[in-house]
This record gives structure tokens, C-alpha cells and sequence, in this order.
């Protein structure tokens, strides 16, 4: 449903302006490709015999982009359940919920916030038990760091723990992990592919055509890893797999070149466990959780690293990146190595902190978006952490300009997959100082993106040998005052036509 004309025969793709992405204003008027690759680029039209052209209608054209951090099973998952971003009252979300489908005999919901609704809580148990007495429900939370379940679920779920008392159906911490955990892994085969086929066709729309994906239950469990990899040229555009798993050797056996993604140091600023080093502005009493101690760590870190695997953790606060790097150091100390080990989100940091980053070759796989949803004045960022701290949030310009290899992505289902939004948060961070060009915002997600994953001699930029992966936009993103809202045009994966 996606391919449209052979990408093994030469095509001329034509009246465009092809941005290489290597340098500020180096850009083609013409593409010439086959066999899914770019083999020769041209200043001005050449004349051709017998080859097929496409006229991309004055596009411009960047490599394709790439988000460095999603939950694509869940953002495809999700976007067949119910949406709760909208609502401002209880009313409001059983009135949506009556009308979900069931998946696998399971409801879901997703970007519920309690703050943003009159009464200031999740439902009950239950209350989601009058709607749904015999399915098991699920509610995630935005920020995916707490919940609310029905009694049904809570009866079929194998707690490790016994569940808090009383029970109300509202899910934090481990609790939160555990149920959604269940719900994921007990799915159908067909359901787990339709999820991500579905994430592939909303990733491809706004632009995409590589997407780095977590898979697990940032435990133990590869989960469906398995299906997905022995399924993976059946998708549309390349997942770069990351298990989300702390067993080296399970990761090895999977296959896997790296491990982690979402396994968690700490939590969220929005549900106080994002570990901090002074305490939340709001819960003086609270500096938030550190999920796993430094000996866990220490022993994780250097396994994986002399096992050659790049490790990806998710770090929030100062606190948890701090108890990250000193392993990281350690490592690279112990045994050098060019792994570009990663640090996810890096939303609170010091100058100290990201010279050490820099010193052991650590990656900064950051979300622009948050910038933009929750670092505004009065906003959450504010609330939690004053205005001190919010300033040396998301410190975009500081990282590039010190040559970390800085990386944007969604955290996709957190915030929507969508590039351009990323790119246009990154140039209008709230603070000036911590803005990046438009170049600079376009790199993170395409030549720096590439690198991550060691593919920067295969993608993320435009020049004779790359593949053919490009994103065709109505607007130059150069000279744009609203990035966020510009057209896309055409989407070509390997030289076939996606959108």
C-alpha cells in the first residue's frame, strides 16, 4: 500500500533544492538513484536518455528524518485505543471510554493528565468498572510514569507485590510497570504487527523514515523482540530495535548490538520521582526516586560495555545522569571505546556535567518537545523546580557547542512523532541562550541521528552512495517562521514513494 515504482531502476528525481546536510547552504538541484541509493547528484538538470524522472514540484528536500527515542509499539498501540488528552472532566473521559474498542479483549487510553482536568484525580477502579465490567482497562498517564486500572485487570495481573491499600486503581512506581507490562505482553501476534505497522504509517506521515524503538519491559523480558526482528523488512521504514533488558547475555543471545532505552534511573518531574540533588520547589520533603542503586549500575554498565553493547538509560533528573556517568566513566576508564553509550532526555544539567559528558563520549538523545510542553513561565518545569533550574533545562545550544553528539527524538507515545515540531521547539527553546539553529535543529534529526546508531556512512545525509531516504517539503525550513506547520510533500524510503 506504501511503494509506488521500482526503487532497483535508475529515476532522476528533479526541481527540487536537495539540502546534503553536510555543510550550511550545500544543496543539488538534482538526484540521480538506483537500486535504493543515491549514485550521482547534480548541480543543474543534466539530460538524460531512458530514465525515468520524477518532479518533486519545487520541494525542498532533506534527508529523511530520523527520532532517536520512541515507544512505537505503544504509540501504535495507543493510537488504535482511546485518546485523553482532550478532556476536562471525569464526565468527559467515561463518555470517551464507553466508546472504545476492545484489543486483544483489552481497553485502552492514553495521555490522561489529572492535572489539566476539574476534579484533579484519575478514576477509580470502580468507576471504570460501571463502563467496563468484564475487559480489562488500562489508563496511561502522560508521562506514562502512573495509571489507573479497573478491578478486572487488577484481578488477572501476577503483582510481584502485594497492591497498595487501599486499593483505588491509581498505579505509580513498580505497580505502573507491572500492569503495563501485562497488558503489552498479553497480546495476540496479529496485534503486536498491526501496532507497529500502524506507528510506521503515522512516523512515515510526519516525515520519518528511520525510527529507533524501545522493546520490553525494561527488565528483564525482550518481550516480542523476536517477532519484530525476524519482521522487520516487512515494515516501511527501518526500526532501529533497542531490548529493553538488562541481561547482557540475553541481549547477545537476541542479536542485539545494543541494550536498554527506557530502562529507568529515575522517573518524571511531573510525578515527583525524576532524582534530583535539591529538593522539588513544590514537595520540599521530596528529591525524588533513584530506581536502582549504584551497584546495580556499576555491575550493568561495564558488563554491557565489555560486551560491546551500547547502553541506552533514561535519565531526568540531575541526580539520576550524575549516577549514570560516573558509571559510564568507569567504563570508558577501564576499557576505551567509541560505543556512543547514551543518556535519554538529559533534562536537568550543570556545565560540570556536560564537560564530563563530553570528556567520556557520551550521546545526549534529547526531546525538544518537552521544552515546549512544559517549560513555559508558571509551567510544570517551573512548579517543580523553580526558575533556577528550569534554565539549565533541555540545554540544547550548550551540548551541541561542546560537540556531544546530540540526538533529537519524541519519546513517542509522550509526545507526538513529528520532526518538524522538534526541530521548531529546538530553534524557539524558552531559553535564548539554549537555541539552536535551524541547521543545527535539522542535523539532530538527520546526519546526528544517524550517528547514533553508527549508520552516518548510510544515512542522514545526501551525497553520492547514501541511500535513498528523503523527506520533500512545500517550505524551506532555513528560511520558515513556522516550521512547525509546513507541508510534507513526499516521503521516498530506498527510492520508493511512501506518502
Amino acid at each position: 500500500q506504501y511503494v509506488k515504482g521500482n526503487s532497483d531502476m535508475k529515476k532522476l528525481l528533479s526541481n527540487a533544492r536537495f539540502y546534503t546536510m553536510i555543510s550550511e547552504n550545500d544543496y543539488y538541484d538534482s538526484v540521480l538513484i538506483e537500486n535504493g541509493n543515491i549514485l550521482k547528484m547534480f548541480k543543474t538538470k543534466p539530460e538524460l536518455t531512458g530514465i525515468e524522472e520524477l518532479d518533486l514540484n519545487s520541494a525542498f528536500v532533506y534527508p529523511g528524518f530520523i527520532d532517536t527515542h520512541t515507544h512505537s509499539f505503544e504509540g501504535g498501540l495507543y493510537n488504535l485505543g482511546t485518546y485523553l488528552g482532550d478532556i476536562s472532566t471525569l464526565k468527559d473521559l467515561f463518555a470517551k471510554l464507553s466508546f472504545s474498542q476492545p484489543i486483544s479483549n483489552k481497553i485502552f487510553a492514553y495521555g490522561f493528565d489529572e492535572n489539566k482536568i476539574k476534579e484533579k484525580r484519575f478514576p477509580t477502579a470502580s468507576e471504570l468498572d460501571r463502563i467496563f465490567p468484564d475487559k480489562p482497562v488500562f489508563i496511561r498517564r502522560v508521562d506514562g510514569h502512573s495509571s489507573a486500572i479497573n478491578t478486572k485487570a487488577a484481578a488477572q495481573i501476577d503483582w510481584q507485590q502485594p497492591l497498595p491499600a487501599p486499593f483505588t486503581g491509581h498505579l505509580n512506581r513498580s505497580w505502573n510497570g507491572r500492569a503495563s507490562n501485562w497488558f503489552h505482553r498479553n497480546l495476540d501476534e496479529d496485534s503486536i504487527l498491526n501496532a507497529y505497522f500502524t506507528a510506521a504509517e503515522i512516523a512515515i506521515k510526519k516525515g520519518h523514515t528511520t525510527v529507533h524503538t524501545m522493546i520490553g519491559d525494561a527488565h528483564s523480558d525482550p518481550k516480542h523482540f523476536r517477532l519484530i526482528k525476524n519482521n522487520l523488512r516487512r515494515f516501511p521504514l527501518e526500526y532501529i530495535l533497542y531490548p529493553q533488558i538488562t541481561d547482557c547475555q540475553v541481549a547477545k543471545d537476541l542479536g542485539a548490538s545494543r541494550i536498554g532505552g527506557c530502562i529507568l534511573a529515575d522517573g518524571s518531574f511531573g510525578s515527583h520521582t525524576a532524582a534530583l540533588k535539591e529538593p522539588y520547589n513544590d514537595q520540599p520533603e521530596s528529591h525524588g526516586t533513584l530506581y536502582r542503586t549504584d551497584e546495580f549500575w556499576e555491575k550493568f554498565i561495564l558488563a554491557a560495555h565489555k560486551e560491546n553493547l551500547q547502553i541506552a538509560v533514561h535519565c531526568i533528573g540531575d541526580r539520576a545522569i550524575e549516577q549514570i556517568l560516573k558509571c559510564y566513566e568507569l567504563a570508558q576508564h577501564q576499557y576505551p571505546k567509541d560505543l556512543r553509550h547514551e543518556i535519554i532526555h538529559n533534562e536537568l544539567t550543570s556545565d560540570e556535567t556536560l564537560d564530563r559528558l563530553k570528556k567520556a563520549r557520551i550521546s545526549a538523545v534529547m526531546q525538544p518537545m518537552f521544552d515546549r510542553l512544559w517549560a513555559g513561565p508558571g509551567g510544570l518545569y517551573e512548579t517543580r523546580l523553580g526558575k533556577e533550574r528550569t534554565s539549565r533545562t533541555n540545554r540544547l545550544a550548550s551540548i551541541y557547542q561542546r560537540n556531544i553528539l546530540l540526538t533529537g527524538g519524541s519519546d513517542w507515545y509522550i509526545t507526538e512523532i513529528n520532526a518538524l515540531k522538534g526541530i521548531d521547539a529546538a530553534v524557539r527553546i524558552h531559553n535564548p541562550a539554549e537555541r539552536l539553529t535551524p541547521f543545527q535543529a535539522v542535523k539532530i534529526y538527520t546526519s546526528n541521528a544517524a550517528a547514533l546508531s553508527f549508520d552516518e556512512d548510510k544515512i542522514g545525509t545526501l551525497q553520492n552512495g547514501r541511500q535513498a531516504d528523503f523527506v520533500c517539503l512545500k517550505e524551506d525550513i532555513f528560511q520558515s517562521n513556522n516550521i512547525s506547520n509546513i507541508a510534507i510533500t513526499q516521503v521516498i524510503k530506498k527510492g520508493k514513494l511512501l506518502l
